[in-house]
């Protein structure tokens, strides 16, 4: 979490995943629109039940989804639908 002592972060051997990737633009994409700030989405990340169990960019994601939520852009049965058609399409590529 924010202001933890933590040192230098290994990047050796770590090549982002595709859905990595994504999170990132997703991400980008929502600020851009001002659809949410860094500070919310800090906010969010840091409030995560499990934060401390999940990778960097699966609380990038749990905490879009929250967002998305909160603000009454997406519920959460059409993420879980658009994540489920998402997954068929890459399992059939």
């Amino acid at each position: 979490m924010g202001g933890e002592p933590a040192g230098p972060i290994d990047r050796s051997g770590h090549e982002p995943e595709d859905w990595e990737r994504i999170a990132d633009a997703v991400n980008a994409a929502l600020g851009k629109r001002g659809l949410q700030t860094t500070d919310e989405h800090r906010r969010a990340i840091e409030s995560l039940q499990n934060y401390r169990d999940l990778s960097y960019y699966e609380r990038w994601a749990s905490a879009t989804e929250r967002l998305l939520v909160e603000k009454g852009i997406l519920t959460e049965v059409e993420i879980d639908e658009r994540a489920a058609e998402i997954h068929r399409r890459w399992e059939d590529a």
